[in-house]
């Protein structure tokens, strides 16, 4: 939740805004709940799907998808600039307004996405791709015009995270039913593109009901107002630029190994990839319950900061250090079980992957830490060098290792932003320093990688097993009790 540091525009009451209607009082912790029952049934339904499009479809027509998919997350980005966030806090800040600022948005986001559709149709035009592949992006692009009326962010202002649950629910079981319904081995790629649309405006459909019918609200017909609109965009552009950046860093290599090398290879990092962005869906959950906890600490002593971020950075690191060395070991049984034995040969991209899980557990400290100091304009600055890194090392490794050089352009990629953030707090506010808390978790996996290579040549279970045992003793005699009781603060809210 990213707050920009300008001072929000004063709303200006209208008569045909109808009375305010009180919050709920809900906790935050019931709210997380809420929110991370309906993201996680939501991810797990996406996951769901596209297993079953990998397994029936198979690597290079996969491939294909994951491409699509690429290319419209930079194309979906700037229909919201922003103005996801910014409006949730505008709402929440003066319920009076609520009325007009969801019709102002909801026409805002209307011309961002007339002005997206209308760059991804030259896009379309202009790249040098088989006519399947343009159908399959144009269907998607269809989807666009769903997008103004995705109205999450209006739930979310009115605290109201159950309805933000359910509409990722339905968007997702909408999306997996037409998919297990419709595609079969053999079936034209547009039907994907067919199925993402229908799905997008079941959900547009399902959150005007949800604005009009359960929580009063007016039709939310578009205001094209443009000085007003004018001064939303200003507040909110460098909260959608930094997504942005972030998302461009993501998906970038995706692109790029699409033009560079759309073969098999595609399909293998597409699915690794995936993989790896479901389980970077936890880290996201966490940093987010996080960083009402960090902003607190803004107000406090140092003393406060530090001893939050080191108990956290301890628990990502052990967390961070178990995960990526055993889906490492794991990776291609790991992508076969999970997607087919089509796709056994991903095992290596998917092996480097995983390593920007324990990157991203760390780096979220830093980042999250300029967001919650006011920095978040340094951070857009670090996620645009760290993408433009990206972009630069994929150029120069795809050509020659495929997908596994693109693999290790995004691990790269995620490295330098996470110096640079950690050098942009360190000058701006106090140094928050991982050497202390990353000690243990590699003494322990050195531990474990030893007792993994004299067992292994005997039993690869039993040596397996030996490794996570010695991991895990070790975690229990240094950090454990520690880590314990911080997470039950942390749980209690009541970390700081």
């Amino acid at each position: 939740m990213i707050e920009g540091a300008a001072p929000s525009i004063d709303p200006v009451g209208t008569m045909d805004e109808i009375p305010v209607r009180p919050f709920e009082a809900r906790s935050l912790a019931v709210n997380f709940v809420l929110l991370t029952i309906g993201e996680s049934g939501a991810k797990l339904l996406t996951f769901a799907s596209f297993t079953y499009l990998a397994r029936t479809l198979g690597p290079v027509s996969y491939g294909a998808i994951e491409f699509t998919m690429a290319v419209m997350v930079l194309f979906t980005m700037p229909t919201d600039l922003g103005l996801g966030i910014y409006g949730a806090r505008e709402v929440a800040r003066n319920p009076s307004a609520a009325s007009r600022l969801l019709r102002e948005i909801t026409g805002l986001r209307l011309f961002l996405t007339l002005c997206s559709m209308l760059l991804l149709g030259v896009f379309i035009l202009l790249v040098h791709k088989g006519p399947e592949q343009k159908a399959l992006l144009g269907f998607y692009g269809l989807s666009l015009l769903g997008t103004p009326c995705m109205l999450q962010w209006f739930f979310q202002a009115h605290d109201q995270m159950h309805w933000v649950g359910i509409a990722s629910i339905v968007r997702q079981a909408g999306f997996a039913f037409l998919v297990f319904t419709v595609c079969r081995r053999g079936t034209p790629l547009i039907y994907v593109g067919m199925v993402e649309s229908a799905s997008v405006f079941l959900t547009s459909a399902f959150c005007v009901y949800v604005a009009t019918a359960r929580m009063r609200y007016r039709l939310p017909v578009p205001n094209l107002g443009i000085i007003r609109l004018l001064g939303h965009v200003r507040h909110s552009a460098p909260i959608g630029l930094s997504e942005l950046a972030w998302a461009f860093m993501w998906y970038s290599c995706t692109v790029l190994l699409g033009f560079l090398s759309p073969d098999q290879s595609l399909g293998w990092f597409g699915a690794s990839h995936r993989t790896v962005m479901a389980l970077h869906t936890f880290v996201w959950l966490y940093f987010f319950n996080l960083l009402p906890s960090i902003s607190r600490c803004s107000g406090l002593p140092r003393a406060h900061l530090l001893q939050l971020m080191d108990n956290s950075m301890r628990f990502m690191a052990w967390t961070g250090l178990f995960a990526a060395p055993l889906l490492t070991l794991l990776a291609p049984q790991v992508l076969t079980l999970i997607f087919g034995p089509s796709f056994h040969d991903g095992g290596r991209s998917f092996a480097v992957l995983v390593w920007v899980l324990p990157v991203a557990m760390l780096n979220g400290h830093h980042r999250y830490a300029l967001v919650a100091y006011n920095h978040q304009k340094w951070l857009l600055v670090c996620t645009t060098v760290a993408a433009a890194v990206a972009v630069l090392l994929a150029f120069a490794l795809i050509p020659w290792y495929k997908g596994l050089g693109a693999a290790w352009a995004l691990l790269i990629a995620n490295i330098v932003n996470f110096a640079l953030v950690y050098a942009v707090f360190r000058r701006l506010e106090v140094e928050l320093p991982v050497h202390r808390q990353l000690f243990a978790p590699l003494v322990a996996l050195g531990l474990a990688s030893l007792c993994a290579a004299v067992l292994t040549p005997w039993n690869f279970r039993f040596a397996l097993i030996a490794a996570v045992i010695a991991y895990v003793s070790v975690f229990m005699r240094s950090d454990g009790p520690r880590l314990t009781l911080f997470l039950r603060s942390f749980a209690c809210g009541k970390a700081v």
